[in-house]
């Protein structure tokens, strides 16, 4: 193991001192090891960054997103973030440090690191397509002609999902969409959202994450057994090298990370290459399961340099899967280097996510379509090899929770995850799909399994 070690660390040093990327440790200023960070240090980016998605990209006030978005900074004290409606733009500042944040339509909201000015917004990765289609009246999924018509039974479940209490103490719920037999049925907004007003998933973009791996899997474009092909580690004999996509599918890189916190990318401008491709091994690959945003983040890395084209990267989320589907009020964000953070910022809405959560119901079908391969359906519900299950918790398959052992909640069962609550729910024995979103604040915590036994209960016959 020390060998292991000694090599892995010299490998890291060598990738990052060799590696002919364009986010050098001299370009960007703010560098920390596997992207870890206090969100005190970055919260002016956190402002900016949540600030400028929710108010640019889902028409959200000023002071909603503030006393939304912003309430776990409110023991910091910082000033209201600066909204540029001409240049779209945000400016958050605290402790001295400015963070701007730029929006553009097509890619939702960018922070910029500390060494660029809003004269820098131009260096920009971007990609250009075809503003959504009017589909108001396009029966859903397809489009957004939906009209559901709750029972007593299942208004109630509605309700209950907003009263901050029944299933959670204090949480704060966005929206709820239920899809039965492919049909919505159940929906629901807190003031302020709607059908087209979006909230960032947090983690339940892993699940997408990983879909466009199947996607491209489908394509014969890389498999999941294969190394992940990772340019920062094709350097000596870099052990990191036999790391595969599937060791990043179900969490078994390894690699040394700090699990959920990539405050340096999400808050503080980081970008994605220097912060995930830098750490070096501290367990054999697929031996540790641990939780890692860095291990989403490298399956996009790897999809990037498979594809070789950086236009096709950026658009590849929206020709193969998005705009496929009809998830035309999503936006996978990039770092200021054109990498997806697929980890977390993908922002979405609660009809886009069931669409999303549908597709799997159909193992990958729409229409005549087939999007990803049925076998796809059933691998990201193969359970991590390294976290084995054990009855009454969830289990871990390829960037989805495994929830078919919890009580209650009915076999098969399996969802996306996201912190504040957002989950896409397919719930197969019912032909079920279950979305919430929400923004629970910190130390609030959303009971889904109640909810979804709940929701079977009344909208599952």
């Amino acid at each position: 193991m020390k060998n292991l070690l000694f090599s892995a660390l010299l490998a890291a040093l060598l990738a990052a001192l060799l590696a002919p990327s364009s986010a050098s440790f001299a370009e960007v200023p703010f560098q920390r090891p596997a992207g870890a960070g206090e969100v005190s240090e970055a919260a002016a980016g956190y402002a900016a960054i949540f600030t400028c998605s929710a108010h640019f990209f889902a028409g959200r006030a000023a002071d909603d997103i503030r006393r939304l978005e912003l309430v776990d900074l409110a023991r910091l004290n910082l000033s209201a973030p600066s909204i540029d409606t001409r240049r779209s733009l945000v400016r958050s500042v605290h402790k001295g440090h400015e963070a701007i944040a730029a929006f553009r339509p097509t890619m939702g909201c960018t922070l910029l690191p500390p060494n660029w000015s809003a004269a820098d917004v131009g260096r920009l990765p971007y990609v250009d397509y075809p503003t959504a289609p009017d589909l108001s009246d396009v029966p859903f999924p397809a489009g957004d002609d939906a009209r559901p018509r709750p029972n007593a039974q299942q208004r109630a479940v509605l309700e209950a999902a907003f009263d901050g209490e029944m299933y959670g103490d204090g949480t704060v719920t966005v929206g709820v969409v239920i899809l039965k037999d492919g049909e919505l049925v159940g929906e629901r907004y807190r003031d302020g959202f709607g059908v087209h007003s979006g909230y960032r998933t947090w983690s339940t973009a892993k699940s997408i994450s990983s879909t466009l791996i199947g996607i491209a899997q489908r394509d014969g474009l890389l498999s999941v057994s294969a190394p992940a092909n990772i340019p920062e580690w094709q350097y000596l004999d870099d052990p990191r090298q036999q790391i595969t996509l599937e060791h990043l599918l179900h969490m078994s890189s390894g690699l040394y990370s700090e699990g959920a916190n990539t405050n340096a990318i999400y808050f503080a401008g980081q970008d994605v290459i220097s912060a995930a491709t830098t750490t070096h091994l501290v367990a054999e690959p697929g031996t540790r399961w641990k939780y890692a945003n860095n291990d989403t983040l490298l399956l996009l890395r790897a999809l990037r340099a498979t594809l070789g084209d950086d236009l096709r990267y950026l658009r590849y989320p929206y020709d193969e899967l998005f705009h496929r589907i009809g998830m035309y009020h999503t936006r996978m964000e990039t770092d200021h280097l054109g990498n997806f953070i697929g980890s977390s910022q993908v922002y979405t809405t609660a009809r886009d996510l069931a669409r999303f959560a549908l597709l799997y119901l159909q193992r990958g079908t729409w229409g005549t379509e087939q999007i990803f391969p049925a076998a796809w359906a059933d691998y990201v519900v193969q359970a991590a090899p390294a976290l084995p299950r054990e009855t009454g918790e969830q289990g871990y398959g390829a960037q989805f929770w495994l929830l078919d052992t919890l009580p209650g909640v009915p076999p098969g069962t399996y969802t996306t995850a996201g912190n504040k609550g957002q989950f896409a729910t397919v719930v197969p024995a019912h032909n079920m799909v279950i979305v919430r979103t929400g923004i629970d604040p910190n130390g609030k915590r959303w009971q889904h399994d109640q909810f979804i036994i709940d929701a079977v209960a009344a909208y599952g016959s």
